[in-house]
Parts: C-alpha cells; structure tokens; sequence
C-alpha cells in the first residue's frame, strides 16, 4: 500500500510561503493498492493529482469521501480525468444527508451557480454509491476491506478503515473528541492499524475556544492510537491559522509525546 499526501491543510488553502514546509493544499490522499488508485477526499490538492494520474494512464479511480465540506471538495471540479471519456470515476460516501444522493451532491457542486460545466456534461463514467456509516463493504472484487466508523463532526463525517494484504490504514480527520473521555469505539476502529491519519487541526490551548467545530489534537490522537496498540499517527489536516513555525512546533512535541507520531506534508509518500 503505498500511500502520498496531496493536501494535508484543513479549512481553506493557504498559498502563502511560509506554509510551503507542510503544504497549503486541503484534504487527498493517494493510495495505490495492488495497482489499484483510491483517493481519500477531494481537497484542493486533487488537481494536481488528477495530472499526476494522467501521465501515468490510470483510468479506473475509487474516491471515498469523508464528508462534503469545502475544504475537502474544493478540488473535485478540478481534477481533470472526470471529463475525459474512458475514464470511470466511482465516488463512495456516507449517506448523512436527509433525502440527498452522494450524485445530489456531486451535482450540486457542480450547477451552473456554482461551475460552468455541469454533471450531465462531464466526459467520464462517473459512479455515486451511497453507504450508512457503520457500514464495511470490499472493493476491487474482496481485494480491499473497507470498514466505516461515524466521527464526531458537524453534518457527519466518516472515518475509513482500509485493509489488504495484512496492512491497515486508517484516516480519521474532522473529528472532535470530548476532553477526558476517549471515544473507545474509535480506538477499536484504528485497533492495531500500521498507520492512522489523525485531525490534528488544533493545539490543547486553542481547543476550548474552537467548541463544536468538529475538530480534535495530537495529543488525543496520540492517546486513541497507543490505546489501540496502533504503530504510527500522520497529523493532519493543520489550521490555516497555523504556518510552518508553529506546525513545527506542535509537531516537535508529539514525537516527543510519542515516537510513532510524525508530520503529513504535501508530495510525502509512505509504503505500508
């Protein structure tokens, strides 16, 4: 499995030079399983993924979506195999919103208000499948386990757990823990997992002020991944209020916290 970070920025973009060191682009991650491309979120790093994916003639892709705020579809519209023909693109989310399709959704993104080419004009195959959160479900024919947690976040936010071939990855951002008390089903959830993408959007000092926004530390997420034995922890998706000074800093008293923890910067590439 190997893994590549193409935005590990949350809420809004940050194009600014002194956040080059982590990166400024939000929420896709690359997976390449048994050659097999999965992407978790459609951040605004997508883009350049999707040219990446082009050079080298991937055709078939697999997006599981976490949820759909902005900062985790702003790259969607933008990733150009989904307008061009011989391309299938299957989109997989959790359905937590009322009546509303993961297409409804997908098409939303992209009405005329919003983008000037529509879903009905796109080029490729594209596929919307819906699935309740709680839900596991294979892909590529039993190769890939993909199992499903509901994360703490406003609207819903889902956390994947993705295993073959003996490896384990989770990805758990946009969450919001509740001081003192773990969620012990999250821990079962990244229970021995080789590595777990952990929010880490905000310090312990900031957290209070930030109440409901739906978003956790490194120093829960080193909490949750010793009690589920798990190996090491990418933090994630950093504040946009937070430059590569200050991401150094949090990021210097993780490892010391724990040795598994480490930095998720944009182009890094992992192999499980």
């Amino acid at each position: 499995m190997r893994i590549k970070f193409w935005g590990v920025r949350g809420s809004v973009s940050c194009a600014y030079p002194d956040f080059l060191e982590f990166g400024g682009n939000t929420s896709c991650v690359e997976l390449e399983i048994m050659g097999r491309t999965v992407i978790l979120d459609a951040g605004t790093g997508m883009p350049w993924l999707g040219n990446d994916l082009l050079k080298r003639g991937v055709r078939d892709i697999t997006i599981l979506m976490s949820h759909f705020h902005n900062d985790h579809t702003g790259g969607l519209n933008y990733f150009k195999p989904i307008y061009i023909p011989g391309h299938t693109i299957t989109i997989k989310a959790a359905l937590n919103y009322g009546e509303l399709t993961i297409e409804d959704l997908i098409r939303h993104h992209m009405t005329a208000e919003l983008h000037p080419v529509q879903y009905e004009h796109l080029g490729s195959t594209m596929i919307c499948q819906g699935f309740h959160v709680g839900e596991a479900f294979d892909l590529f024919d039993g190769d890939v386990q993909v199992k499903t947690f509901a994360l703490n976040h406003p609207a819903g936010c889902t956390s994947y757990r993705i295993e073959a071939e003996g490896k384990v990855l989770v990805f758990a951002t946009d969450t919001e823990h509740t001081p003192g008390a773990p969620n012990m089903g999250l821990v079962e959830h990244m229970r021995d997992a080789d590595l777990v993408i952990y929010d880490t959007t905000y310090s312990e000092a900031e957290l209070p002020s930030k109440a409901g926004w739906g978003h956790s530390t490194w120093n829960e997420g080193v909490k949750l991944c010793k009690m589920a034995n798990a190996k090491r922890m990418a933090m994630f998706h950093y504040s946009p209020d937070y430059n590569d000074d200050t991401v150094r800093a949090l990021v210097a008293e993780a490892t010391a916290a724990w040795p598994g923890a480490f930095a998720a910067k944009e182009g890094m590439e992992i192999t499980l």
